[in-house]
Formats: structure tokens, sequence, C-alpha cells
């Protein structure tokens, strides 16, 4: 089963009022099946900038709606294994991700899942997918 795990700029795209991306999640969850997911931090990161968006009350509700299909996965002792690996992966690779980025290549690795990201780091670490969907 595939599984895309998503970083805050495809999520942060996926509340405005008109967006591709929540477009194309509904799609591919709804037609095949697809599982879509992110973690506690990546909700913090967004909701900081909600907040501060004229809107705010309507991207809630999108974010609300949107997470109906969206799943949040819990960060466990087993993630925070894959999170430390990664962390000194990084370091010996003379490398730095922020903990929300290293957070995410952990859950990536433990579920299997493609990130989807804007952000070009995550090629640093090895066994990690990471797509782009709002580069044209």
């Amino acid at each position: 089963m595939k599984r895309y795990l998503i970083d805050t700029n495809h999520l942060g795209e996926a509340v405005n009022r008109v967006s591709m991306v929540r477009d194309r999640i509904q799609k591919m969850h709804h037609d095949d099946g697809i599982v879509f997911g992110t973690c506690g931090p990546v909700l913090c990161e967004l909701l900081v900038g909600v907040i501060l968006r004229n809107d705010s009350p309507e991207t809630r509700r999108r974010l609300d709606g949107l997470l109906q299909l969206v799943r949040i996965w819990p960060v466990d002792l087993a993630t925070a294994d894959k999170y430390a690996k990664a962390y000194h992966e990084l370091r010996k690779a003379g490398r730095a991700l922020s903990q929300v980025d290293i957070l995410l290549a952990a859950l990536a690795r433990q579920l299997d899942a493609s990130i989807l990201t804007t952000d070009n780091d995550f090629h640093a670490l090895t066994n990690i997918q990471a797509e782009n969907w709002l580069a044209n």
C-alpha cells in the first residue's frame, strides 16, 4: 500500500481555498486507496501560520476537513530510534536538517512512506523517497 507523509509546505498549500494538492490527495485517496498522513510537529508548524492568516477560521475548517483523510501518525520508541540514526547519519555527512524534518525522515523510514515536500535536504539521507507536487 502506497503511503505519503505530508511536510508543512505541502500541507500548508493543501489548506488554501483553492488547492491542487488537496484535490490530488482527495482523488488519490478515494480512487486508489492511497494513505496520507502527517505528524504532530508538522501540524504545530502549520497552525502557527494559520493563526496569522486573515482567513484563519476558514483555513482551520479546511484543515479539519482535510484531517478526515490525512492521518496523524504518532511518534513512538521505534520512531525515536530511527530519528537518532538519521540524526547521526546527517552529522557524519556534515549535513543538518530541522528537528521536524529529521522526524519526518524517521517516520518515512518506519512507515515506508514517501515524503511530500519542497525541501531537497531529504536527499542527504539514504532510503528516503521525496516528491514535490508544487514544482512546475
